[in-house]
């Protein structure tokens, strides 16, 4: 259907003021579905009376027919906006395994362990770009993965003997756009040599925000009445854009991490923040791998500890069973991120982190 947009006021009549509509996108009557063709291949195997147990599976789909939107190959004149059209195709493949081991030593002990991970790529074979993008090998859309982040390439940040005494940049260094630099702001690749940067210096900086890998990694141990579950989960191959909020101080009035104080200065040169201002500046806060961070993580997900009342105890107060237990979710997390929850998928951290949860509890049964 087409869209419409409703906007005023846009006349008046008989006095009074009127609102009108126009057409925003025109519409697209043969719009169908999407179309895949799948390739699995897998195994399956149990060794050792169930010792080791493996499964495996390759996978590679061919997607047809996706929507796209055709707006950025069609010139502003063209008077209305474009509805999407199956004219996208992508290549998914990857690896799923799962791998899991059980033995029990005695009639005390009693162990299992196993781990699971999956690898996942893709790859758009057709998609809409203009030849600015495309005529250009280190911007091209097709080719690469679905939501790869473009920007500028930081080599670091601006030094002292990078300037004259009349604070102009020495002859050989590529000038920035984005207002006048000092000693501490970020400096850009000049990718084509042309002795400025723009955006033909433009070129992949991350993956991303959704991972191509995730795992997980869990142990069962019971040993007499005690049991322990242990589950890890991880992901890797994921980036995190960190823009204003997340990493700048004093964005949009607000105040600074601690992690903030480790800015430029000439005593601190390979600070991990760029020099110190009262809001983000335009030449620092361009779109570049030195906001571009990685996001890939472990974290200890769950813990369950357990002990089991003897029955004789139990059977003395009326219980058929009784058991107490300490469980725990998110208690431990190792990534490079700061101030952030890796598992937010937003640039500015904004989002509720995960909470650690400690619990305590008495399971009964009459």
């Amino acid at each position: 259907m087409s869209l419409y947009n409703i906007y005023g006021p846009a006349a008046v009549l008989d006095g009074s003021a009127v609102q009108a509509a126009s057409e925003g996108s025109e519409s697209n009557p043969g719009i169908t579905w999407e179309r895949a063709r799948k390739t699995n291949i897998g195994i399956e195997a149990v060794l050792w009376k169930g010792l080791l147990r493996i499964e495996g599976d390759y996978f590679y789909e061919h997607r047809g027919n996706m929507l796209t939107s055709p707006t950025v190959v069609v010139p502003a004149e063209y008077g209305v906006g474009l509805s999407q059209v199956n004219a996208g195709e992508m290549e998914n493949s990857g690896i799923d395994f799962n791998i899991s081991s059980s033995y029990t030593f005695n009639k005390d002990l009693g162990v299992t362990l196993g781990t699971n991970f999956t690898f996942a790529k893709n790859k758009l074979v057709q998609v809409f770009e203009s030849s600015v993008t495309y005529d250009n090998p280190n911007r091209r859309v097709t080719g690469r993965p679905l939501g790869t982040r473009f920007g500028y390439e930081a080599l670091g940040y601006f030094q002292l003997e990078d300037f004259d005494e009349s604070q102009n940049l020495r002859p050989g260094i590529a000038t920035q756009p984005w207002g006048e630099v000092f000693p501490g702001d970020v400096r850009y690749r000049d990718v084509n040599g042309d002795g400025q940067i723009d955006n033909n210096d433009i070129v992949p900086i991350g993956v991303a925000d959704i991972p191509q890998i995730i795992y997980g990694i869990f142990a069962n141990v019971s040993y007499k009445r005690f049991s322990l579950d242990l589950l890890f989960q991880g992901a890797g191959k994921t980036n995190i854009y960190g823009s204003n909020g997340y990493w700048h101080p004093f964005n949009n009035g607000r105040g600074a991490y601690k992690s903030n104080m480790d800015y430029w200065t000439p005593e601190n040169r390979n600070a991990s923040h760029a020099r110190i201002t009262p809001s983000p500046t335009s030449n620092n806060n361009q779109m570049s791998s030195y906001l571009m961070f990685n996001s890939s993580y472990l974290r200890l997900k769950s813990l369950n500890l357990a002990y089991s009342i003897p029955e004789f105890i139990s059977k003395k107060v009326a219980l058929q069973n009784a058991r107490v237990f300490v469980s725990g979710q998110n208690l431990l997390t190792f990534t490079p991120i700061i101030n952030y929850d890796p598992e937010i998928i937003n640039s500015q951290g904004l989002d509720y982190p995960q909470q650690r949860v400690i619990s305590f509890g008495v399971n009964l049964t009459f």
